[in-house]
């Protein structure tokens, strides 16, 4: 057994898990540093050097039945990946763990979604309308989804720890009534005002970009931005909002030579499981 196979809490069958872990390792379209094909399974091996025990949450990992369903393949073009995806998630009634892979794999989790609040934590805004000739493009997936709350599919789109971005984007967020929350909003105070903000929604899914935390915290990204956030920022948020949480991914990661993004990403798929099975 390579310990790359799995995620190391895997221990039940697709048909009795709770949580389902999946791979979409796709990165056709990263723009600076590519590799997050390579995440899922740095991700899983990196998890084998964590305990089965969440200190924060003091739960043992042992409990909640959680299901690695390997890779999604990701030959073809963008739309076979959709529907592949869509099949997949379409099978299985447990708490879905996507690992990216380029953020553009957020589009294929959340396209058969409906009334859900998009909770984007990212360092980009990504609501460019076109990037390098394409639309579906890892600096388009807000604006990707916002086509869907344009069509009444989903509630509201709220992006957190965001510090990059061109003028338009900005003036299409305000235009558009796209929340924003910016990493010197959440460095400079306390979140109890942002999680006030996001009391009005029922069902979140959660989209974790791992270039919103500082690069001295995640190094091994795509686009590495500094002055971000601190991955308890993260943790302190989710465990407010774990029982409304009804879906997760994690994008960006490219794995670096000391391992130190893919085992925060390890950590923190952890700390999501931890977080929902502790409010249930």
């Amino acid at each position: 057994m390579h310990i790359d196979s799995y995620f190391s809490l895997s221990n039940s069958t697709l048909e009795n898990a709770e949580y389902v872990i999946f791979g979409i390792p796709y990165d056709a379209t990263q723009s600076f540093k590519s590799g997050s094909r390579f995440a899922p399974n740095a991700i899983r091996e990196a998890s084998w050097n964590l305990e089965s025990y969440s200190m924060y949450f003091d739960l043992d990992l042992g409990f909640p039945k959680i299901y690695d369903a390997g890779n999604i393949n990701v030959d073809g073009g963008f739309n076979q990946i959709l529907q592949r995806t869509s099949d997949f998630l379409s099978k299985t009634k447990a708490f879905p763990i996507a690992m990216g892979g380029e953020h553009t794999i957020s589009y294929a989790c959340v396209r058969d979604l409906r009334d859900i609040c998009y909770l984007t934590f990212d360092a980009h805004l990504d609501l460019r309308e076109e990037f390098d000739g394409g639309e579906f493009n890892h600096a388009c997936i807000v604006r990707r989804i916002y086509e869907k709350y344009e069509r009444g599919e989903i509630d509201r789109i709220v992006q957190i720890g965001v510090r990059s971005g061109t003028a338009e984007e900005r003036d299409f967020a305000r235009k558009k009534g796209i929340e924003v929350y910016y990493a010197w909003d959440i460095l400079e105070g306390d979140i109890d005002w942002i999680l006030r903000r996001l009391d009005n929604y029922d069902r979140i899914y959660l989209s974790l970009d791992m270039d919103v935390f500082d690069p001295a915290f995640a190094p091994g990204v795509s686009t590495p931005e500094p002055f971000g956030l601190n991955p308890i920022h993260f943790l302190k948020l989710i465990d407010e909002l774990s029982d409304r949480i009804v879906g997760f991914d994690v994008v960006e990661v490219i794995p670096d030579n000391n391992k130190i993004t893919q085992t925060l990403a390890a950590k923190l798929i952890a700390e999501v499981i931890s977080a929902i099975a502790s409010s249930i």
